[in-house]
């Protein structure tokens, strides 16, 4: 345990490593553990917490930088560092949920609902085990499956999902920005037919591809790039981790819905403490108005995680409980 140096609240900041199921592999490369720092803020007898699980490759700081920035941490100013920020935050809005009486969702956003629909996120690289778990997901109710491509044949890979999980369910595919504008529109136009919700990121910049037949998300240039990302994507993926915290998350999502642009929240592959504060966010964001089912069900994939899960979705549905704060044991 860390005692950062702060008064009141005083929070402790508790290093975690996480395995993973099966190995995640992404255009940036694969992980097997995922790691970071849960963060607890207390006073007067309330305990806040927040996650920070930073994603250097994705942009965010180190973890030694995000430690030492926790570690430094005062109140009356926030961390810079995207993941250290999210975490601090995060422990404070939940104290002040607390302190309300109120779900931190409606801390948020008055209105938000409670149960909030997610998607299931494909990890398996074998096709007969990819087609498993799909079906897998499927059955338990996900009404949306996710599947990351650019790194093998990634029509086929679709194909075995779509044919695995029936016509009826959503396919949302991420490139994590692998393609560049002449490979993503001859890989879109060939996925079509596979009748693909979205595609997250095909491209870094998504320049030159109004004529996608699959609409286009932005997901890691909403962190670098927003002007951009709110100007040429139809779809924008927020990520809290990346974009420093769960206000900031919510304006942007306010600036999104004022352009008529549709809004997924995500995880960042953290702990089931980050994954309540992003399914708080995407709640909040639903009183907005419907949007795509939230990436917030990652903790499937996390075979030992950092404590309980009230978060786990049922039938594809996370439902957020009705207590005061983020509602975690």
């Amino acid at each position: 345990m860390i005692r950062a140096r702060a008064l009141s609240p005083w929070i402790e900041v508790r290093p975690y490593q996480l395995p993973l199921v099966r190995p995640f592999r992404t255009s940036h490369g694969v992980r097997d553990v995922r790691e970071g720092f849960l963060v607890l803020a207390h006073e007067d007898g309330l305990l806040g917490r927040g996650d920070a699980a930073p994603l250097p490759e994705l942009g965010t700081e180190t973890l030694s930088e995000c430690l030492a920035q926790l570690q430094r941490s005062r109140f009356d100013a926030l961390p810079e560092a995207p993941a250290a920020r999210c975490a601090v935050e995060q422990a404070l809005l939940d104290l002040e949920a607390q302190r309300a009486g109120i779900p931190l969702a409606r801390l948020l956003e008055r209105d938000a609902p409670l149960e909030v629909p997610a998607s299931a996120l494909l990890t398996s690289d074998a096709m007969p085990e990819l087609a498993r778990e799909a079906n897998r997901a499927a059955a338990d109710g996900f009404g949306t499956l996710k599947l990351k491509v650019g790194m093998y044949d990634d029509y086929a890979r679709a194909a075995v999902v779509r044919d695995a999980a029936g016509p009826e369910i959503r396919i949302r595919l991420d490139a994590n920005g692998a393609w560049d504008a002449t490979a993503a529109m001859r890989k879109l136009r060939e996925l079509a037919p596979l009748e693909i919700e979205l595609c997250e990121q095909p491209t870094p910049d998504l320049r030159g591809l109004d004529a996608s037949p699959v609409p286009v998300a932005a997901d890691e240039m909403m962190a670098t790039d927003l002007e951009g990302a709110l100007e040429r994507a139809r779809i924008v993926v927020l990520k809290p981790m990346l974009l420093g915290g769960l206000r900031r998350a919510l304006r942007i999502a306010w600036r999104a819905h004022e352009r008529g642009l549709r809004i997924v929240i995500t995880t960042s592959l953290e702990s089931a403490v980050g994954r309540a504060g992003a399914a708080h966010l995407a709640a909040a964001v639903l009183a907005l108005g419907s949007q795509p089912a939230a990436g917030i069900a990652t903790g499937r994939l996390i075979a030992e995680d950092a404590g309980e899960d009230p978060f786990a979705p049922e039938r594809g549905v996370v439902h957020i409980p009705d207590v005061p704060g983020l509602g975690l044991p």
